[in-house]
């Protein structure tokens, strides 16, 4: 499936002033195994596993302990435009905007490690692992801090209205069939860390069950009024 942005909200009138974020957009929601972080802090291990519980390899959930599991629950992606600050504007008639922001866009590299780990993807970029992932082409840059100057012309009569938006991705872990975020932990369960060698009851979070990135994309929209 391809990627398309969501739209962007209407300007009605030159009295309209733009919200700070739009409304979210479901793009997938998708049922699948997640990795979860395992501490037996008693017995000093720690490891990744996923929150299935398997019968064989390692490091292994076991098995949850009584009413110590997650809830059923899903990955759903959504997405939203979020406005950049100091980019709303009106120009009258002879008044060209020429300004450059120097505006922090894009995925943090704490982020990007958190997304790989938890989804369970290694290798070829934060990019196309999400979009392997969940069969939906998703475009994340890395973080930084960028000046980005925009050029625009005033209209020939009338007012022009202008902004510019920052697409976020809006990653949830949430309970089946709902939008309700499911808690990060703590969980318990019995984990394998050692191929049979060491079996123990351990703690277990998720890094994170509710994660908004900026994709690094910055789109303007206008609109001229007579």
């Amino acid at each position: 499936m391809s990627d398309t942005l969501p739209p962007f909200p209407g300007i009605d009138s030159t009295d309209w002033s733009p919200p700070a974020q739009t409304d979210p957009i479901e793009m997938v929601r998708i049922t699948k195994p997640l990795v979860i972080y395992a501490d037996a802090d008693n017995a000093n291990y720690q490891d990744n596993v996923w929150d299935e519980p398997r019968d064989s390899g390692w490091p292994r959930l076991n098995n949850w302990w009584d009413n110590s599991a997650p809830q059923p629950h899903q990955l759903v992606l959504r997405k939203f435009w979020k406005l950049v600050p100091g980019t709303f504007t009106h120009l009258y008639p002879g008044t060209h905007l020429q300004k450059s922001w120097a505006y922090e866009h894009g995925i943090s590299t704490t982020d990007s490690e958190s997304l790989t780990v938890q989804m369970g993807f290694s290798g070829g970029g934060v990019s196309a692992g999400v979009s392997a992932t969940l069969s939906h082409s998703v475009t994340i840059n890395d973080k930084q801090t960028s000046t980005i100057q925009f050029n625009v012309d005033p209209p020939a009569s009338g007012t022009r209205v202008w902004l510019l938006w920052d697409l976020m991705y809006e990653f949830m872990i949430v309970k089946s069939g709902t939008n309700e975020v499911i808690p990060t932990g703590r969980y318990h369960g019995d984990v394998d860390f050692n191929n049979d060698d060491h079996y123990s009851g351990a703690y277990l979070d998720y890094r994170w069950t509710h994660l908004t990135v900026s994709s690094g994309i910055l789109c303007p929209q206008d609109k001229v009024f007579p």
